[in-house]
């Protein structure tokens, strides 16, 4: 037997919630989630009518690749030396090149 398809459990689903509608009390609120049930519904059946018909004809969009797209390393990555000094305020770094320091803002 085939594997159901996610559009089409997603079709089942929209019919339950569409049955499960007709329980609603209120009689605005009924009409407004039914409109809106089988709006979707509608649209569902019609893409899965279209993929149903156009399944082999388009060519998928996802590649597979043997090797992985970006190389992993595993070296560390240090950071730039720049020219620091002691912040006179918390005795933090300033960063020369930024010009204050970098826990307490002090210039």
């Amino acid at each position: 037997m085939a594997e159901t398809s996610d559009i089409v459990k997603f079709q089942r689903w929209l019919q339950a919630q569409l049955s499960e509608a007709a329980n609603i009390e209120d009689s605005k609120e009924k009409e407004r989630r039914t409109l809106r049930l089988d709006s979707a519904l509608s649209e569902t059946i019609l893409f899965r009518e279209l993929i149903e018909n156009l399944g082999d004809v388009i060519e998928s969009p996802f590649v597979i690749r043997e090797d992985p797209v970006r190389v992993s390393s595993n070296a560390q990555i240090k950071p730039e030396k720049t020219d620091l000094t002691t912040c006179s305020k918390c005795s933090g770094q300033i960063d020369q090149e930024l010009g204050f320091c970098l826990l307490c803002g002090e210039y």
